[in-house]
């Protein structure tokens, strides 16, 4: 769990943190201690070469079929295979309140709803954006969009191109 921001008020400890971790850690509580030294594995950020590419991509794909360019990047993320995505069941009254803060601020995270085996609850596909991707979820995320876009005859930097623009990620952050 990637703990945001912590306060200590009254007595309580209250930590922000993304949803489906702090759900996961909110219903599998167990009192007892705990080790609050870091241990956090860092990830390759994604190159913001790779990500104007990206970009330039969408727009080409958007311009070609139609749609806004909003909506292909939505639906390249949708189907960029191999990307993180969780599936957690919560009650019916509180998905709506948890899509909104799940997406806000981020176009490419998204929120899919379906019947649950429990009265009263729902489960939810959480899916992330690319601005959550590490570099091989982003070199997914761009394959794909070559893809795309090479069906539609739209031309594309060669492959070293494209490999040269993920590897350039060292020494930059988002």
């Amino acid at each position: 769990m990637i703990v945001e921001g912590a306060r200590y008020q009254n007595g309580e400890l209250c930590l922000r943190c993304s949803p489906p971790d702090g759900i996961k850690f909110v219903y599998g509580f167990k009192a007892g201690d705990y080790d609050i030294l870091p241990h956090r594995k860092e990830k390759k950020k994604r190159s913001l070469d790779a990500n104007a590419y990206a970009w330039v991509l969408i727009n080409r794909i958007a311009e070609k079929v139609r749609l806004a360019p909003d909506e292909v990047y939505r639906n390249a993320v949708l189907n960029t295979s191999g990307v993180t995505e969780s599936i957690i069941s919560i009650a019916e009254e509180a998905a709506p309140a948890f899509k909104r803060s799940w997406e806000a601020g981020h176009l490419g995270r998204q929120v899919r709803q379906f019947p649950a085996n429990r009265i009263g609850f729902v489960n939810l596909i959480v899916v992330y954006g690319s601005s959550d991707y590490d570099t091989l979820q982003m070199s997914r995320f761009i394959d794909g969009l070559v893809q795309d876009a090479q069906a539609l005859g739209i031309e594309t930097k060669d492959p070293n191109e494209i490999q040269s623009l993920l590897n350039s990620w060292e020494g930059k952050n988002q």
